[in-house]
């Protein structure tokens, strides 16, 4: 008797203790390999789920292989996107299958993961997953959607830097990983680019500008502070990393800034010495620094920033202080 299996009839041949065993009749069916594949997982995590969960194959192929069909796929895709947005692996599972499944084994991990993220946030958590699957636009999707519920400050400091943190922390640990936090870095600029585009378009006069230090390398939080400025309405540019000290001059002369900041991730001398170069350029500007690189040195002229809020109300302060107007006097 022919059965419907995912998206067309096959027919049914007796196995071992009475299992059906499917002969491809134009239906898809899946290996373990495949489903693996297709979810960016390991294998093993694809045979893990169904022992733990009963996620398992229902068919066979005639020569008694375990064969995944288009309806177990999609039950596998359900509980996997629901483990990327955060939902423990179990309660994915259940809600996958429509019943209850009590785990066999001990407690479900992150489905694959290479990123331990224990104590944050559910959100954190399937961002991790997003990443270690390196499914970029799940993570893009991921910080587009925590910055437009939370706001770009929250976002950031409970949800996306976490992540980087553990990113940064598997690799020193096991010098592995390096493609994730690769693209973790560019996946959270897309999604920090994206997330301004929707916000309305701030003024366009004396933009505070946003640069890496001459040799650093690593200005992702840049990304995050002009998002989180472009909510307050003030106007940004970043101007990316290894911007040397007299570029950052010349522009902030060239479009009367309000203010600037120079991030530094690692120290780095050449900065240092080029601060004074930039606060002479245009008096009217206010100068801060940012990042771990700066600590222990002496940065005056400019103002130390130890966090990102912290650098968004003195850029804030900064733009709404009313310009100098010159004019010419008359003869």
């Amino acid at each position: 008797m022919a059965t419907w299996v995912g998206s067309g009839w096959v027919r049914p041949f007796p196995g071992a203790g009475g299992a059906p065993r499917w002969k491809d009749q134009g239906v898809d069916l899946f290996s373990v390999g495949d489903v693996a594949a297709r979810l960016g997982v390991t294998a093993s995590t694809v045979r893990m789920w169904g022992q733990r969960y009963d996620l398992v194959a229902s068919a066979r192929s005639v020569g008694g292989h375990r064969r995944y069909t288009v309806a177990d796929l999609a039950r596998l895709l359900r509980m996997h996107e629901a483990v990327l947005a955060g939902e423990a692996p179990a309660a994915a599972a259940r809600a996958a299958l429509g019943r209850s499944v009590e785990p066999t084994g001990s407690r479900g991990g992150p489905g694959g993961s290479v990123l331990a993220v224990p104590r944050a946030g559910a959100a954190a958590r399937g961002l991790a997953r997003a990443a270690s699957r390196l499914d970029e636009m799940a993570v893009e999707d991921a910080v587009v959607a925590a910055m437009e519920q939370h706001g770009t400050l929250l976002a950031w400091n409970d949800i996306v830097r976490p992540v980087l943190v553990a990113a940064g922390e598997y690799w020193q640990r096991t010098g592995q990983g390096i493609e994730i936090e690769h693209l973790l870095t560019q996946a959270v600029a897309t999604a920090c680019a994206r997330y301004v585009s929707h916000l309305p378009e701030p003024p366009r006069e004396r933009p505070v500008l946003l640069a890496g230090g001459p040799a650093e390398e690593h200005v992702l939080p840049l990304y995050a502070l002009r998002a989180a400025l472009c909510e307050h309405g003030i106007p940004a540019r970043v101007l990316g990393p290894r911007t040397p000290m007299t570029a950052l001059a010349a522009a902030a002369r060239r479009i009367r800034c309000a203010g600037a900041l120079v991030w530094l991730s690692v120290p780095d001398p050449s900065a240092l010495t080029g601060l004074a170069s930039v606060a002479t350029r245009h008096r009217r500007m206010v100068l801060l620094v940012g990042g771990p690189g700066w600590a222990g040195m002496d940065v005056a002229p400019a103002h130390p920033c130890q966090t990102l809020p912290e650098a968004v109300d003195l850029l804030e302060a900064a733009w709404n202080r009313p310009a100098v107007t010159v004019t010419r006097s008359s003869r």
